[in-house]
């Protein structure tokens, strides 16, 4: 019996498990919660590992949608919708059956699962999706009507340290 290092629960049963990066003892119920793996038994680390990782993808992935990404300023939306409404964090937390946490987190920046965003876009009547748009896209041309080459990108990227 320990404590939980996740939520704070005194003399319950813990497992080490990683956490954003994080090696930590952790509780069945956050484990659980926040789809953590289990732990993993040393003998068969790398073939456990490639099972947990299937096994934690839940339901339909929204974010593997290509149409539609996540907006850039999500946090930013999540906080004016809650705003709008007149919620405090903790008010919005106990709207939506989350913890004070989670709700700081995704406001700070921090990106949520997909059944977060979900309850989030519902609760709020927000969206939080825009349309993908290809973020690294440069338009060249060459002189004569011609494709740009290999070469030509090249030379391009040599004359300009000139």
């Amino acid at each position: 019996m320990g404590t939980c290092e996740l939520c704070g629960a005194d003399n319950v049963s813990t497992h080490k498990t990683s956490a954003s990066g994080a090696r930590v003892d952790a509780c069945n119920r956050c484990i659980d919660r926040l789809g953590l793996t289990k732990p993993i038994p040393s003998s068969n680390r790398i073939k456990s590992q490639k099972t947990t990782i299937q096994t934690r993808i839940t339901g339909q992935n929204i974010m593997l949608n290509s149409d539609k990404e996540l907006a850039p300023d999500f946090h930013k939306r999540i906080r004016k919708g809650r705003e709008a409404k007149g919620w405090d964090q903790r008010e919005f937390a106990r709207r939506m059956n989350e913890r004070l946490n989670i709700v700081q987190r995704t406001e700070n920046g921090n990106q949520p699962t997909d059944a977060l965003i979900k309850k989030i876009e519902k609760v709020l009547d927000i969206e939080l999706f825009i349309e993908s748009a290809a973020s690294n896209s440069r338009h060249t041309s060459t002189a004569g009507g011609r494709n740009m080459t290999i070469g030509d990108a090249y030379n391009e990227l040599f004359s300009r340290r000139e």
